[in-house]
């Protein structure tokens, strides 16, 4: 073979092999935006993606629980119905609620819970449970009207409007917590997760004063609801 012949040969055979490389890396850059997973020939040759585990229902993968926190707490769960909620109300509410599961599978908020104190007192004002007892009558989830220990938030809410500086109510002989959506349309989700859980508590049997004092804030109610806010904002 002459010399000319030669190299006509080695450009030929060059040229085929860069056609066909850059045919596998567009196909393998079209499956990657069209598929969850590569397939196993189109993947990093350093090893296959992790992916983690997403509920349908919660997409935001909960923490795992904190050290001494309860069995219990991973269980955690929050069932729901709704009135006068659009879709995208709806999305605020579950993103509280994730947020409200999260917080409670953490130690800082069972440290807080159980380190708490009124004046110097390890206590909850108006309330004559300890704070062991308090939080785990949380955890457990019975409800005065929903009794039985199922680890879980029955709630029934209602978004309603009012002009008033009532951000949610509810009453001792029903399920329902009416939440105002003049407050709930510029809240946060951890700031409605707030909301949520101290209504939460009422149907746990806790109360609070219904005139303002610096001590209500000191209540299961008030105290609780501002702990699973601030606590919240890491989850948002």
């Amino acid at each position: 073979m002459t010399k000319f012949n030669r190299s006509s040969a080695l450009l030929f055979i060059f040229l085929f092999f860069l056609s066909c490389k850059g045919d596998v890396d567009q196909s393998c850059q079209e499956q990657t935006a069209s598929s969850a997973t590569p397939s196993a020939s189109c993947q990093d040759p350093s090893g296959p993606i992790p992916e983690t585990p997403v509920d349908p229902v919660n997409p935001d993968p909960l923490p795992e629980p904190g050290v001494d926190v309860p069995e219990e707490a991973s269980l955690f769960g929050i069932k729901s119905e709704f009135t006068n909620f659009t879709a995208a109300d709806k999305a605020k509410v579950e993103k509280a609620f994730s947020i409200i599961k999260s917080v409670i599978r953490t130690s800082e908020f069972r440290d807080r819970v159980l380190n708490f104190s009124y004046q110097g007192q390890n206590k909850f004002v108006g309330s004559e449970l300890s704070p062991e007892e308090i939080y785990q009558g949380l955890i457990d989830g019975s409800e005065a009207l929903v009794p039985g220990v199922d680890h879980e938030m029955d709630l029934n809410l209602e978004l309603y409007y009012s002009s008033s500086s009532t951000v949610g109510y509810t009453y001792a002989n029903v399920l329902k917590i009416w939440m105002n959506r003049k407050f709930f349309d510029v809240y946060t989700p951890s700031e409605v997760a707030g909301n949520v859980f101290h209504e939460w508590t009422h149907k746990l049997g806790h109360e609070h004063s219904s005139s303002y004092s610096v001590a209500r804030d000191s209540s299961v109610p008030y105290a609780l609801g501002y702990m699973i806010e601030e606590l919240g904002k890491e989850f948002e």
